[in-house]
């Protein structure tokens, strides 16, 4: 069939990018599976492979009939759309809303916690292609980081804390600051320093303090063979699998996480990723819920913002008594 895919970005990505890596990799799939793809994005798109499609400046006002293609089978959107199309679609949802937000019956999540978030019943999971993510069985003494350090839910003040309390190296790859001693800051890297240093390192440290819905820095981890360290929230006992890594609840878990990486396999951690979050299963998950909606017209579910603050558990350290004791008493 014919199926286009939407999302509002310059495409592909040069630097940092999930969702939009998501919708070069799931046009890929689906072609290779044997369907045309077109893409609809932002101008200044370079997706040599696929006819790509401008969105116009009113795309999120005017109904979608006046500017889609023509000839269009199925439509999938990576973000909301305002207006309901007339034919067959799904709308991806790649974060957590608010309380006002409406979504269409024919909404897609993107892992159970963030179901359970929005009153849904249908998630697919990222996935990443393990082809293009070098397998390294023998690691080196560090420890990387990978998130934009300015988005303050990732919590790169408590992977810094962390490293300096171990005394580990820690190489922070998504932003820009000062290297001092054990923390060395890479900014904002290109692809292939990306994977060399997720590749090497001995674990991806992920401490985050918001509810997840489906983190991609630690599915490229994984396909590496680096184990992840991460915190309990939102879609992380998910993705780090028995055996991949380590779940924490407290920072001194987090302290301890170390010593239970003995425990982990590179192969193990590879091995997840081919199973449960490879692109390949993915493109299957996605096209069986396409066929899902050309059969019954819409999902039998009523999609809604279902969010619980107290599901957030934050690790903290970052002290001056735990600010304040997270500003006196929000907790810690």
């Amino acid at each position: 069939m014919k199926i286009a895919l939407l999302h509002d970005s310059v495409l592909p990505p040069k630097t940092y990018g999930g969702i939009e890596r998501i919708v070069v990799a799931l046009a890929y799939e689906f072609r290779r599976r044997g369907h045309e793809v077109i893409v609809l994005c932002r101008k200044g798109s370079r997706l040599e492979d696929f006819e790509t499609f401008e969105l116009p400046a009113n795309y999120q006002t005017a109904p979608p009939r006046e500017w889609l293609p023509k000839g269009i089978d199925f439509l999938h959107s990576h973000q909301p759309l305002p207006l309901k199309p007339d034919i067959p679609f799904v709308v991806t949802i790649h974060g957590n809303g608010h309380e006002q937000e409406k979504y269409w019956k024919n909404t897609n999540f993107l892992s159970q916690s963030h179901c359970r978030n929005h009153n849904g019943k249908y998630f697919v999971y990222n996935g990443v292609d393990p082809e293009r993510y070098p397998f390294v069985a023998k690691k080196e003494d560090y420890f990387v980081f990978l998130a934009r350090t300015t988005w303050r839910v990732k919590n790169v003040k408590t992977a810094i804390a962390w490293a300096n309390d171990l005394g580990v190296r820690l190489e922070i790859m998504g932003g820009s600051g000062v290297s001092r001693g054990n923390i060395h800051y890479q900014g904002l890297v290109d692809e292939p320093k990306k994977v060399e240093l997720l590749s090497k390192a001995r674990a991806l440290i992920y401490p985050t303090n918001w509810d997840e819905p489906c983190a991609g820095a630690p599915l490229e981890a994984l396909a590496c063979g680096t184990p992840v360290i991460s915190s309990r929230n939102g879609c992380m006992p998910e993705l780090v699998r028995p055996g991949t890594g380590v779940v924490c609840s407290s920072y001194p878990e987090l302290l301890n996480s170390v010593r239970e990486l003995e425990k982990v396999k590179p192969e193990d951690c590879r091995k997840a990723v081919e199973t449960f979050f490879s692109v390949q299963r993915m493109a299957e998950d996605y096209l069986s819920l396409f066929d899902r909606i050309l059969k019954q017209g819409e999902l039998d579910h009523e999609p809604r913002y279902n969010f619980d603050p107290a599901s957030v558990k934050l690790l903290y350290k970052p002290t001056v008594a735990n600010r304040l004791r997270l500003a006196v008493l929000g907790k810690v």
